[in-house]
């Protein structure tokens, strides 16, 4: 996990080749969420980012996520 101010982020996990990693790494403009995105699967695999929100805390993102890896993990 990298949290170094409010609104930037990285949380990355990997299994194998299997990636999930949810950033605020400026890329993607055409998503909705911009600049929140996730790699899901694979680098390639870019997706909105449905999970964190930009206005939450930084307490209220890091419970987000792992949830939602959880959740991810069960299937």
């Amino acid at each position: 996990m990298r949290y170094p101010v409010e609104a930037k982020y990285s949380f990355h996990w990997q299994l194998k080749d299997r990636i999930l990693r949810i950033d605020t790494a400026p890329h993607h403009r055409n998503l909705s969420t911009y600049p929140r995105h996730m790699h899901i699967g694979k680098e390639e695999h870019v997706a909105e980012d449905t999970v964190t929100k930009i206005d939450s805390t930084i307490e209220e993102n890091m419970k987000c996520v792992p949830q939602f890896v959880r959740g991810k993990l069960d299937k």
